[in-house]
């Protein structure tokens, strides 16, 4: 068999927007990077999502302000940076007498997320005239109490993926899609040596640091690395979409299910309309996550119930996963409501780590974990030369 051999400072694995972000951060800041994606560059998880850059709103709820902060602050950033990817958009908000949370609950909310934002003009709220209400075009009616609109944005999460890879590209990373990761071992106290196959070639990597950003796959790659610690416990949690051939609104609807309260969001997408999304744990292999038929009728009923009307015709449904860290067990219908969206970086060597592994995180906040994963690769590689600042560095559409 062929095989190829390789030296660098770091070895990314995934290619997901977190295992793009860290390869663009580090190649940026002057190492040597290689990544290697075992399909193709945001294929998986991370074309999969809400398509939402948001603070999250829902987070004000359980108590969750610095992720929130974080996340309004990096929404700011890729505003500046990607204009072309990152489009604002104004969310709606319908308060009905049976919501969960009632009216002064969600006002007090959008309060604290302006207050978080900085109380910048796009974090500000403001409650719909009558008039503005009545003309929202198909919208259930019934027990209305009021309308509120707030400012978030929306991204194609492929194409801002495949755009930090190309910058990373630019900066010196080289990346090796359709490689699968087999094994890593320790050489010596400075050099991993890594065994990979791309087809029917062998791939050998020897670097300083490992980086796991490998997303709904992190515990299989983290028990191939002989040398590394087991990771926290996780959640594999499902999140399915539905796609419907014709636009509601050309704002963003954040609604409640009326079966379980959870909050759903109905948007434009693509000359259509997208609904999501869901909240199951999967507890099979990453690869078999599927629709279920009970999600689909889940996400059909919420966009009924608000739009009774409405005549599009169903696309498809898809699902991606996210890594949540594991809560107690619990029996509630919104048992991961409350878990927490942070990021882990889980490492072997606070001091001088080895292997930094990426549990969970947000679209929203990739280039912020990803400053945070450079800053650590900087405790064993020492200080690079730094080439460039993600924070102003810009992004730019592959796709024609």
């Amino acid at each position: 068999m062929d095989e190829k051999n390789y030296a660098v400072d770091v070895l990314i694995i995934g290619g997901g927007i977190h295992g793009a972000g860290c390869a663009q951060a580090l190649a940026s800041r002057g190492y040597s990077t290689i990544l290697i994606e075992s399909g193709q560059i945001g294929h998986g998880t991370s074309s999969r999502s809400s398509k939402l850059i948001h603070g999250g709103l829902r987070y004000i709820e359980t108590g969750q302000f610095s992720l929130v902060r974080k996340s309004l602050r990096e929404r700011a950033t890729l505003e500046k940076i990607a204009p072309d990817l990152i489009h604002s958009r104004q969310f709606l908000l319908p308060i009905y007498r049976r919501n969960r949370l009632k009216r002064w609950q969600l006002i007090l909310a959008l309060c604290i997320y302006s207050l978080l934002g900085g109380l910048r003009k796009n974090t500000r709220f403001k409650r719909l005239s009558k008039t503005e209400q009545n003309n929202l075009t198909g919208l259930k009616k019934d027990d209305l109490i009021a309308v509120y609109q707030y400012w978030d944005a929306q991204t194609n999460d492929l194409a801002l993926t495949q755009a930090v890879i190309h910058s990373a590209k630019q900066y010196g990373c080289q990346v090796f899609e359709q490689t699968t990761f087999i094994k890593a071992s320790q050489l010596t106290n400075k050099t991993i040596h890594v065994e990979a196959r791309q087809s029917q070639q062998a791939v050998n990597i020897d670097c300083q640091l490992l980086i796991n950003a490998a997303g709904p796959w992190i515990e299989n790659v983290q028990a191939q690395i002989d040398f590394a610690q087991p990771g926290p416990d996780i959640d594999l949690v499902q999140g399915t979409h539905l796609e419907y051939d014709q636009v509601i609104s050309d704002e963003i609807f954040y609604l409640e299910s009326p079966d379980d309260h959870r909050p759903v969001f109905i948007m434009p997408w693509q000359g259509g309309t997208l609904i999501g999304t869901t909240e199951v744990q999967h507890q099979d292999n990453p690869a078999s996550s599927q629709p279920t038929e009970s999600e689909i009728h889940y996400l059909k009923k919420v966009l009924f119930h608000y739009f009774p009307t409405y005549q599009g015709q169903f696309i498809q449904a898809w699902s991606g996963l996210r890594v949540l860290p594991k809560q107690p067990q619990k029996t509630s219908v919104r048992r991961f409501a409350k878990q927490a969206r942070e990021t882990v970086l889980h490492v072997d060597n606070s001091y001088s780590p080895q292997v930094i592994s990426i549990f969970g995180g947000k679209l929203t906040a990739y280039r912020a974990t990803a400053k945070s994963v450079a800053d650590l690769a900087a405790k064993r590689l020492g200080r690079a030369k730094n080439l460039a600042d993600t924070s102003i560095i810009p992004l730019q559409s592959t796709q024609k």
